[in-house]
């Protein structure tokens, strides 16, 4: 069973993200992903997601499907190989993943996966954005943390690693962004608000 949970967990996220993505592009006609392509940093970044977010699919789908066959390939990292620790790993996964589900929620229209070239929806600074700047980002670092230790192999460390340099990289880019849009309210925003929590 702790094999496939993680893979589930993980599925229940994207899913979400998905329908909320169709439901946002449904109600203002316009999809709220806005990922680019080019060659700039921004590109490089949304690049570096779409890849570690794939690579975090098929791994934990894998592991969900062949778990034997993956930990003799990859092995487990010992100290981290409890039923205990896998435990606290799946409770980190779910509420990782509920704090970025409900974060995307809360951010209504003005929630994009990516920078928009034209700020378009207003600031939002209220609810789980009164404490933290970046919930969607905090919850799927704690979920990335809750992989690494519901499957503690070599990958799951790396993944978690890669996202949290794209995800550190991401803010700062999204933050230049918001305080172009918004100027001394984002600065105002800022000075009352951690940027994690």
């Amino acid at each position: 069973m702790f094999t496939t949970l993680p893979a589930i967990l993980m599925l229940v996220v994207g899913l979400f993200t998905l329908a909320l993505a169709v439901l946002r592009r449904r109600q203002s006609g316009r999809s709220p992903v806005v990922l680019t392509y080019g060659d700039d940093a921004e590109g490089f970044a949304g690049k570096l997601f779409r890849v570690i977010v794939a690579v975090l699919v098929v791994h934990l789908l894998a592991i969900a499907a062949f778990p034997k066959a993956v930990n003799a390939a990859l092995g487990r990292i010992p100290l981290l190989d409890t039923p205990s620790i896998s435990a606290i790993g799946l409770a980190l996964m779910a509420l990782g993943g509920g704090l970025t589900m409900l974060s995307q929620w809360a951010m209504r229209h003005s929630w994009k996966i990516g920078i928009p070239e034209k700020q378009d929806a207003p600031l939002v600074t209220s609810g789980l954005y009164a404490f933290s700047r970046n919930p969607i980002y905090v919850g799927m670092v704690t979920a990335l943390i809750g992989t690494v230790l519901a499957v503690p192999n070599v990958i799951s460390v790396a993944l978690a690693l890669s996202a949290w340099i794209s995800i550190s990289y991401q803010i700062r880019m999204e933050e230049t962004h918001l305080s172009r849009a918004f100027g001394e309210a984002y600065g105002v925003y800022c000075r009352r608000v951690r940027r994690w929590a």
